[in-house]
């Protein structure tokens, strides 16, 4: 059971989770609404295709960052339940960012912050993951299938869950990824349909 100082770092996850980049460069730079430009996404990808490479990058290393640093710090600071406080922090981030307090709930998809929690509470996991992306995405790219690939992303993550079995991860770690990764496939690949 986590304590009242744990719950109340929860809670600020949340709020610091629901800070969204894209949507304060663009309308630094464009003067307008991310969530009506481009795939109206407030995410990294679509700030690449709104704000171009430079502001892209900038998004990307925050999302990701927010996820993978507040999910960092309850080990950083050896909270009494840290790892669970890890995972149930890295959660409040992801839904932060999908479901924004100060963007009338109207956020991104959650991918890069996802990517930053699971780096940190399935980090050797995560190795295998993110390699198998990046070779699906440089055949894809070769294959001159660029739209297709969201589908590297979507085989890349079934690998997942397996590999922390393989690793022999704890139930809350295996529980807290299912978590994340059953939210990702909900909502990018069964509401959006956007695996193609």
């Amino acid at each position: 059971m986590v304590s009242i100082l744990e719950f109340s770092y929860i809670f600020i996850s949340y709020l610091v989770g629901s800070f969204s980049p894209a949507t304060v460069f663009v309308r630094i730079v464009k003067r307008r609404d991310v969530r009506e430009l481009g795939d109206r996404n407030p995410g990294t990808f679509n700030a690449f295709k709104v704000l171009g490479q430079k502001w892209g990058i900038a998004v990307g290393i925050i999302d990701v960052g927010k996820g993978f640093i507040l999910t960092l710090l309850p080990f950083i600071f050896k909270m009494p339940h840290s790892q669970d406080t890890a995972i149930l922090a890295g959660i409040a981030v992801v839904l932060g960012h999908s479901f924004p307090v100060y963007y009338k709930f109207r956020g991104g998809m959650g991918i890069a912050p996802i990517i930053g929690v699971l780096s940190v509470i399935c980090w050797r996991e995560m190795r295998w993951v993110l390699i198998i992306w990046l070779v699906l995405v440089i055949l894809i790219v070769l294959m001159k299938k660029k739209e297709k690939r969201g589908i590297a992303q979507f085989i890349a993550f079934l690998f997942l869950i397996p590999l922390e079995l393989f690793y022999l991860e704890n139930i809350h770690v295996i529980i807290g990824s299912s978590v994340l990764l059953g939210y990702l496939y909900l909502r990018r690949y069964i509401i959006k349909k956007t695996v193609f």
